[in-house]
């Protein structure tokens, strides 16, 4: 990775907003791929980035084609919902100047898979994003929570792909972004789906703040089964967490993740009330799949995926 790295974000929402706008205030030529009027915005009066990360203005191009971002790029972001990881996938793989890099900054499970499977896994990191953001208002994207350091990796341990993840995360703690490189990104990858399990559809279900959810005595019961059928699935799948049960995951969960974000609102509960499709089959729903595979019951996360799907239907109707 150069000093100046050419950076392209390929879903310029509230996350991606904010890792763009860092990184081209930092100096580096970032491209943003979004949608207006937050890039119509952002072109006419560049990107202020402002919370937990610092007070920053860039001026980054934008585009909301992702077929006008075909150059030649050092690293391509990719943060969009992961039901729309296979399209973008497609659209990298179609590129005349191939990107030299790939990196999932996204939610849920099966992102970085679909990204290896159309560009190759030797060029393509994953991500443990742990911080919160929303965009206010055109132009601008503030940081809101953030509970842990962005970790990167490959999804399986690569020295050469290491080396590469170690770059990245150096950009983004010289961006004022925290950061760190694993050698597997994969249970990292596994925690935050369990993380996310429980709280965000729960939070979105009931227009709750995390905190909110894990102190409510009717929720608490469901967030902690919710998170046991997770932990015993990835065990059963071969994960390796660093957590002896599920019981030891929850009290690093509680006590550790939680607490940070205690005041944050589910980006699901904003997909919901905008009539958007959520994210939850790829974190609920990965879950339910992967403990169909493995034989392990997963009634409580299978409840609050069919939950959530119902309420899309409401709300888009």
């Amino acid at each position: 990775m150069p000093d100046t790295a050419r950076v392209v974000v390929a879903g310029a929402g509230a996350v991606g907003s904010v890792v763009g706008g860092l990184l081209a205030a930092h100096g580096h030529p970032v491209l943003l791929v979004g949608r207006d009027p937050h890039m119509a915005a952002t072109r006419r009066a560049g990107l202020r980035v402002t919370g937990l990360f610092g007070d920053r203005q860039s001026a980054p191009r934008t585009t909301t084609d992702l077929a006008c971002a075909d150059e030649p790029s050092d690293v391509v972001f990719v943060s969009v919902k992961s039901h729309a990881t296979a399209e973008v996938a497609a659209a990298l793989a179609r590129w005349r100047h191939p990107p030299m890099l790939v990196v999932s900054l996204q939610n849920g499970l099966g992102n970085v898979e679909a990204l290896g499977a159309a560009l190759g896994t030797a060029r393509v990191l994953g991500a443990r994003v742990i911080f919160g953001a929303l965009v206010p208002a055109p132009a601008k994207a503030h940081v809101t929570v953030n509970a842990r350091p962005v970790a990167f990796g490959p999804l399986h341990a690569d020295g050469a792909l290491l080396e590469r993840a170690q770059r990245v995360a150096a950009m983004f703690v010289a961006a004022g972004i925290p950061a760190e490189a694993l050698p597997s990104i994969e249970p990292l990858l596994w925690e935050k789906a369990l993380y996310n399990c429980g709280l965000n559809p729960l939070g979105a279900l009931h227009g709750l703040t995390y905190g909110e959810v894990a102190a409510s005595p009717e929720l608490r019961p469901l967030l902690d089964e919710a998170i046991d059928e997770g932990f015993a699935v990835a065990r059963a799948s071969g994960i390796v967490l660093p957590w002896h049960d599920a019981a030891g995951f929850r009290a690093y969960f509680h006590a550790t993740l939680l607490p940070p974000t205690a005041a944050h609102r589910s980006s699901m509960r904003q997909d919901l009330e905008a009539g958007r499709r959520t994210e939850i089959e790829a974190i609920g729903g990965a879950i339910v799949r992967a403990g169909a595979r493995a034989g392990v019951a997963t009634p409580v996360n299978a409840r609050l995926v069919a939950a959530i799907h119902d309420a899309e239907r409401s709300t888009r109707g």
